[in-house]
């Protein structure tokens, strides 16, 4: 028998976030109220609507790129995203989600005024990132507008809350973990989880639904290939890159870019994965 340690998905894995909260509304209803009411003042969330239902809450897992936590409440649209890296890259990308899910809103729309709010919410890993919140507003008001659409992004450092949480003790500690528990349980790794012993049921149906997913081969297999398939495009991209240096200015950056397609090709790697490192389009891609 293998002595090798199998991984242990958490919550900070995007697709377990996605399979845990996609699934139960009545999670994802008290997961929202307990971010959302450091922001809004009685915050009551009697209704939730869970968009991208032409995806059926049957699948065993639901695929990163194909389904976000995207709700309506009422008066409020909500896109929820986590990221385990947060570069300017990430920032733009969460910024485009917000961008589009507030112009098609207003599509539907048939007046300027009765357009939802939208907030992109964002639970990232920040690490030396000084602050536990910060919040973007995108407004122009001006004397001739009484109303326009609310736009806002909302970034949570969960490596702040967890880190001061570590460090306080006592009755400080329990207040603070009530406080902020659906923050903090991001960074919970698979013996914090195991080892918790918090009463409140929201707490225990998650603890219960992160394990069985580990312990669903299906789902497993899934996110080990995904892995994989991470790994495998960051060594390529790190060779080319390399093989860039190494070649510096006798090669031009369009020779490059065509060996890279052409060995990718040879590889016989999907076009959609060589469209994604390359950012070439695909009708570029089958010309090389």
């Amino acid at each position: 028998m293998s002595d090798k340690k199998t991984n242990f998905y958490t919550l900070s894995a995007d697709p377990v976030f996605k399979n845990v909260f996609y699934r139960d509304e009545k999670l994802l209803k008290r997961f929202l109220t307990d971010i959302l009411s450091n922001f809004y003042d009685n915050l009551v969330i009697d209704e939730i609507e869970i968009k991208n239902t032409e995806i059926s809450k049957d699948r065993i897992y639901i695929k990163n790129k194909t389904v976000d936590i995207l709700v309506d409440i009422g008066d409020k649209k909500i896109n929820c995203e986590v990221n385990m890296t947060y570069d300017k890259e990430t920032e733009f990308r969460n910024f485009f989600y917000l961008m589009q899910s507030t112009v098609q809103d207003v599509r539907k729309a048939t007046n300027y005024v009765a357009v939802e709010d939208h907030i992109q919410l964002n639970i990232n890993f920040m690490e030396d990132k000084a602050d536990g919140f910060e919040i973007s507003e995108y407004t122009n008001i001006t004397r001739r507008i009484n109303k326009i659409p609310f736009v806002r992004t909302i970034d949570i450092n969960v490596d702040y809350f967890k880190d001061t949480w570590y460090n306080l003790v006592g009755k400080e500690k329990e207040e603070y973990y009530d406080k902020y528990k659906s923050i903090i349980m991001f960074s919970f790794d698979e013996e914090q989880l195991k080892d918790l012993n918090d009463e409140d049921e929201y707490m225990k149906k998650i603890k219960k639904d992160v394990t069985e997913l580990n312990q669903n081969p299906e789902f497993y297999q899934w996110m080990t290939d995904e892995e994989d398939r991470q790994m495998m495009e960051n060594s390529i991209k790190i060779r080319y890159s390399k093989l860039g240096i190494e070649q510096g200015i006798e090669q031009g950056s369009k020779e490059k870019e065509i060996e890279i397609v052409r060995n990718m090709k040879e590889m016989k790697y999907p076009i959609e994965d060589i469209k994604k490192i390359t950012g070439l389009s695909i009708e570029e891609i089958e010309k090389i």
